[in-house]
């Protein structure tokens, strides 16, 4: 926990890893958001302490003593599906210790299930939606200063027993003159680059460049969270940050959190030359769709340090691809494969089992791509329902789910959210996800660098084996229920 001065006004908190509720994954930087918010509090002349517990390694009842401790009368929690458990207990610890505190949740998963949390979770006084720089900034002034919440836009909040959602804040204009993320209050020796990609790097960080999404993926909730426009940082901000890491912290490898980071040419263009002219020692990885790239912008990617692409490829059905509104085909993912692996770039995709209107044949369409493609990489994972995407209300329309999950539903296999089980049930699901990580390994030119368990299972695993488990039910359901009871040893 850091902060100026150690008088504090608010306490911001990344919720600690619980782990009978909160599925793992892998930290490859600061918690962005409450960085962001607390450069921007800092700018504005107020004083927040942060707390990341998971890298801190924090259990729930560690985390509310430290931040009582910070003597902040507001606490805040981002919330994420996965961790919203964690997060709501870290706020009722905090609560009990100090029932004087003013409890605030926000983040993703806050944002979209606002009146649920209000209505379940007494302990819990306000969430702010969406964007939270300019709205955090308005309620502490009110709350300093004793004034009603009536007029603050993007607020949830209880008023005489009765839920008030105040009117959404529009989304600001430009992210250009927001300050850095507040780099400096958190532990940055800490933060390790994943080693199921690149091996042990010594220092690594987050960086976000723009903000929004005009593409509405029905999977994705970052549209709705962010705007369809997309609101670009510059290419010269974007380097004077990486510039500020690299001198001030040593940060050498960064990851840009930007789902669309090639959307913009000529943004990419200026950024990969001015790191170039620097000489900086940085390597970085960053995440494209696959009709945003060109040979030229990808080889100038390389140059300036880039060693990864991490692509949503999300299916081998054009069917599916349609379907989900990703808007590309299999032909241009295999010729972003084609011009990436020319440019000399590693290169992963990510993909989903399950989708709408997938079946065995679309599935067994995906493992053919693999196949077919040689990705080095891939992130495989079930169609998982997130609140605030269309997956979600096309869901709740045909009955696979209703509001009350967001209240009892744990399952830390599947994110604590439920899965797309229209055409599969959940246990085969992961089943297929689990499948699809050996069969890349199978087929991947990086295999050496898997997990000793993959490789084994990728050693003995035939074409027509793994053919029959994805396409014949008897196979798959029993393979599938006995990945559940050994899940432990899977990938």
């Amino acid at each position: 926990m850091k902060g100026k001065n150690n008088t504090f006004e608010i306490c911001l908190i990344n919720p600690p890893l619980d782990k009978k509720t909160t599925s793992k994954f892998p930290m490859s930087g600061i918690p962005l958001g409450i960085a962001s918010l607390a450069a921007y509090l800092r700018k504005e002349k107020i004083n927040a302490a942060v707390i990341d517990a998971v890298i801190e390694e924090y259990n729930i009842k560690e985390t509310a003593e430290v931040a009582i401790k910070t003597g902040a009368k507001i606490i805040g929690i981002s919330c994420l599906t996965e961790n919203r458990y964690a997060a709501l207990k870290t706020l009722k610890e905090a609560k009990r210790i100090n029932p004087k505190i003013i409890a605030i949740i926000g983040g993703l998963h806050a944002t979209f299930t606002d009146e649920i949390i209000l209505k379940n979770y007494p302990f819990v006084d306000l969430v702010v939606r969406g964007e939270g720089e300019e709205t955090l900034l308005e309620l502490i002034k009110k709350i300093k200063n004793k004034k009603p919440l009536e007029k603050i836009l993007g607020i949830t909040y209880r008023k005489k027993g009765k839920i008030i959602a105040n009117p959404s804040r529009p989304f600001m204009p430009s992210i250009e003159d927001l300050p850095f993320p507040a780099y400096d209050l958190f532990p940055m020796k800490k933060y390790t680059l994943p080693p199921d990609i690149k091996g042990k790097v010594n220092q690594t960080s987050l960086i976000t460049t723009s903000r929004g999404c005009p593409m509405g993926c029905k999977f994705c909730e970052t549209t709705h969270a962010w705007g369809k426009k997309i609101r670009n940082t510059s290419a010269k901000k974007l380097f004077e940050t990486v510039k500020y890491l690299y001198e001030n912290f040593g940060i050498d490898y960064i990851r840009f959190a930007d789902d669309l980071f090639t959307m913009k040419r000529e943004k990419v263009i200026e950024f990969c030359e001015l790191l170039i002219k620097s000489k900086l020692p940085i390597r970085f990885r960053i995440q494209a769709r696959v009709d945003t790239v060109d040979l030229e912008e990808l080889k100038l990617l390389e140059k300036a340090g880039c060693d990864l692409i991490e692509y949503g490829a999300e299916s081998g059905s054009n069917k599916v691809l349609k379907e989900v509104g990703k808007n590309i085909t299999i032909d241009r993912i295999k010729n972003a494969v084609n011009i990436t692996r020319e440019a000399k770039i590693d290169l992963k995709y990510f993909l989903i089992v399950g989708s709408l209107k997938e079946g065995p044949n679309e599935t067994w369409e995906t493992f053919k791509l693999i196949k077919e493609t040689h990705p080095d990489w891939i992130g495989i994972n079930a169609l998982t329902i997130y609140p605030g995407t269309g997956v979600y209300d096309i869901a709740k329309e045909e009955k696979i789910i209703n509001e009350d999950l967001w209240i009892n539903y744990i399952n830390p296999k599947t994110g604590n959210a439920p899965l797309y089980t229209k055409n599969y049930n959940s246990r085969e699901m992961i089943f297929l996800a689990q499948l699809g990580h050996v069969w890349a390994c199978r087929n991947s030119p990086k295999r050496k660098d898997y997990p000793k368990f993959e490789k084994i299972l990728a050693s003995i695993l035939t074409e027509n084996f793994a053919k029959l488990l994805v396409k014949n039910k008897i196979m798959r359901k029993t393979a599938a229920n006995l990945a559940w009871v050994f899940s432990p040893l899977l990938p």
